[in-house]
């Protein structure tokens, strides 16, 4: 089956649907963690270490998940010497074998001396990230081999990431990343991805007055199909449920709502507070889930984030609060990308 590439940020709700993927699911899914700081975090060591406490909680290294870590967001907070503070704490804790860095292409070679020694000592490879634009103007790939050269890797070891961050437009897409790949696949890559998101922004999503559920479309599902016609060799990635971009300040008190994947589209799940129900809508939402055609024909087997929606459609536990719900929806969301890929791989055979 293709590679499956899930980008998600390190906050406490995408690390705990990991730590619950059946090895069903986690065989098959690699995902890259872009290491984020909160706004109250003085140091890269801080948000670091917050990071590796849900790594191990999560019993993230136990599973053998193929996870990469891309400590880029850090610099953007705290410069580029915060970025290499933090690889070399990464490495520190998590030792040998456990995780591949990310490198990006506009980093200079002269600076990536910390990487280099990263990859030495971890011995798993890195992952070469390409955003947009430059994915979608890349003339030949002297560039990228430069790269690898710096930090001391070879191609046959390197996941290649031609990352094109939020699109609207899949034919546009596929047609921005297509003249690289012509040349790319020329190269033995450990594996190449296309990555996008179509999910958009918490600004954008207006939140309704009364409980609603909304039908977005799912464009990555059809940039998977354009991808995949013409080169099958080529993988699939996406943002999970998110949008693709620094994830939004947090929201200690959302209403209840679940972002669930269905085939090309999302339904998104959206129940607002009741002046004295808190969370208990989050019931109510379930319930209207588990009784829709939305709903899986495996059920409660299809994903741990299905279990818990069934649970609490049936009101047995607590409704849980935002931790959850994002919890319960990139779980499932993994379980259906998963099944997407496989059903794609039975009908080439």
């Amino acid at each position: 089956m293709t590679v499956y590439v899930v980008i998600i940020n390190s906050r406490r709700p995408n690390l705990l649907a990991l730590r619950h993927m059946s090895d069903r699911i986690s065989d098959n899914v690699r995902p890259l963690i872009e290491i984020v700081a909160r706004a109250e975090d003085e140091s890269p060591k801080v948000a670091v270490q917050r990071v590796l406490s849900e790594i191990h909680r999560n019993r993230l290294l136990d599973k053998s998940i193929d996870f990469a870590l891309d400590t880029r967001p850090l610099a953007d907070r705290f410069g580029p010497s915060g970025a290499y503070e933090a690889l070399r704490l990464l490495v520190a804790d998590l030792g040998v074998g456990s995780f591949r860095p990310v490198i990006h292409t506009d980093e200079a070679p002269e600076n990536l001396e910390e990487v280099r020694r990263a990859t030495e000592k971890l011995h798993a490879g890195v992952c070469l990230r390409v955003r947009r634009p430059f994915a979608f103007n890349l003339s030949d790939s002297r560039v990228l081999l430069d790269q690898l050269e710096a930090v001391g890797e070879r191609a046959e070891r390197t996941d290649l990431l031609l990352d094109c961050g939020y699109f609207t437009s899949a034919s546009e897409t596929c047609t921005g990343v297509g003249g690289p790949l012509r040349h790319l696949l020329d190269i033995a890559w450990q594996s190449v991805t296309v990555v996008g998101g179509s999910f958009p922004s918490t600004e954008d999503l207006v939140k309704p007055a009364v409980p609603e559920v909304r039908r977005i479309p799912r464009r990555e599902a059809d940039l998977r199909c354009r991808i995949s016609r013409l080169w099958n060799d080529v993988s699939y990635g996406d943002y999970g449920v998110d949008h693709p971009g620094p994830p939004p300040a947090d929201d200690k008190w959302p209403p209840p709502n679940l972002r669930y994947t269905v085939g090309r589209q999302w339904s998104l799940y959206y129940w607002p507070k009741g002046r004295s129900r808190g969370n208990k809508g989050f019931f109510e939402l379930c319930k209207r889930l588990v009784g829709s055609s939305d709903w899986p024909t495996y059920g409660t087997g299809f994903s741990w984030g299905d279990e818990q929606i069934a649970r609490a459609a049936s009101e047995n536990g607590g409704p849980g609060g935002s931790t959850e719900w994002k919890a319960y929806s990139l779980s499932h969301h993994l379980a259906a990308v998963v099944g997407m890929l496989r059903e794609e791989t039975c009908r080439a055979r």
